[in-house]
């Protein structure tokens, strides 16, 4: 009984060892608003589906940090949340766009403004906004 209760401990200390998804985690949060155009836009449907923030260091901009949840808002919006961001670092924050995302001119919409550097204090919350437009 004492060997399965140790095996145990050990398999659960291992695996909340290396659980996550390898990203370096933190405490702090980045949220805002993707404005998105009244018209022009052909998927404005699913548009927020479409679109992805990333928060990231600015040496290695792709590689996203935290847990990104992007979701349709009311008056032509999308929300979103990148929480476990980690705080006292320069952090770059960018939008863009999946190549599926057309305007009705069958052109790809732009996102702005570029992307920008913020410097999140622990557990604080950090907001940026974009815009996407269509022509």
């Amino acid at each position: 009984m004492y060997r399965i209760a140790v095996a145990a401990l050990i398999l659960a200390a291992t695996g909340c060892a290396t659980t996550g998804s390898g990203s370096r985690e933190g405490n702090a949060t980045v949220a805002g608003v993707i404005k998105l155009p009244q018209s022009g836009l052909s998927q404005a449907d699913s548009a927020c589906e479409q679109i992805k923030v990333i928060v990231a260091h600015p040496g290695t901009p792709t590689d996203a940090l935290g847990h990104a949840m992007v979701k349709p808002s009311r008056g032509g919006r999308c929300s979103f949340t990148i929480s476990g961001v980690p705080s006292n670092t320069d952090l770059q924050v960018s939008a863009a766009v999946d190549g599926s995302l057309k305007c009705e001119s069958g052109a790809a919409p732009t996102i702005s403004p570029e992307p920008s550097t913020i410097k999140m204090g622990n557990y604080s919350t950090g907001t940026r906004d974009f815009t996407v437009s269509c022509g």
